[in-house]
């Protein structure tokens, strides 16, 4: 590879074998190089392959305003997700996390409060990521000697959901936000009683999560099992009332049809959380 711009000490861009510009990091990339030198390649520690042109420039913009302290950090809290989600990120988690980030210190310095309005809902929807994001505070204030509010780390958490399904931020907010409606529609539901201590409580949620993130993203509908859908009906007919509200409400939100067989589905998952049926399910 060859070296274009030192972007700052440890942080160069360079053109790779392929002719891609690509940013390579490392201790002391940067300092004193010159633009068309090889680069030492045992000496990268991290090599940042984005997804378009228009995003290496950004990252290079961002590289070259923030402390290099925050880089750092920022890769590393990056490097802990993708090990503790084990989950593919998307390759522009790292510009839009470490923008983030350094947009919350900055803002915290100049005395601006932030709350997340959907704080709660992270906690629940997204509890994986949310760990993330309160490891990311701590090793943000012992590192860089700043205390986050707490309600970064759900914002935190929003980041790592978007660079796993490769959505926008807007869209991973909508669709926390239908969730906070989808548990307002389960309250509203008087015939049932959800049981968040039930072994199946998570399993549930998680369910929830991703038929969201489905409808919202038009996934091909398949063939529905009509047999399957009409034992389920007739079954849990008090769950797939329930079940029907809240997907007549995704279709509305999501202008998508959603299949009765993923009523049926939801159907089942109420059905198994639903302290009412306690005893059906004990016999």
């Amino acid at each position: 590879m060859k070296i274009i711009k030192s972007i700052n000490n440890n942080i160069v861009s360079c053109i790779d074998d392929a002719g891609s510009e690509v940013i390579a990091m490392g201790r002391g990339l940067g300092y004193a190089t010159r633009a068309g030198q090889v680069l030492e390649e045992t000496r990268v520690e991290k090599i940042f392959r984005m997804n378009t042109p228009t995003q290496t420039e950004r990252m290079k913009e961002l590289f070259a305003s923030l402390p290099e302290e925050q880089i750092e950090l920022c890769t590393h809290i990056i490097a802990y997700a993708k090990e503790t989600l084990n989950k593919k990120l998307n390759q522009n988690v790292y510009l839009t996390l470490t923008d983030h980030i350094g947009f919350a210190i900055r803002r915290l310095q100049e005395g601006m409060e932030f709350h997340n309005a959907l704080y709660t809902e992270v906690k629940i929807f997204y509890p994986q990521e949310f760990a993330v994001g309160k490891y990311a505070l701590s090793l943000v204030r012992k590192e860089l000697h700043v205390t986050l509010p707490e309600d970064e780390a759900a914002s935190i958490a929003l980041h790592l959901v978007n660079a796993q399904f490769d959505t926008s931020i807007s869209e991973t907010l909508r669709v926390t936000q239908v969730l906070h409606d989808v548990m307002e529609i389960l309250d509203g539901c008087k015939e049932l009683a959800l049981d968040p201590a039930s072994p199946y409580y998570d399993e549930f949620i998680i369910h929830l999560k991703f038929l969201a993130l489905r409808v919202f993203s038009a996934e091909p509908e398949t063939r529905p099992e009509e047999n399957f859908v009409t034992l389920i009906r007739k079954t849990y007919p008090v769950e797939y009332a329930c079940a029907d509200k809240i997907i007549a409400y995704l279709e509305i939100q999501s202008n998508h049809p959603v299949s009765d067989e993923k009523r049926a589905y939801l159907a089942v998952h109420i059905c198994r959380v639903n302290q009412k049926n306690e005893g059906e399910k004990n016999e």
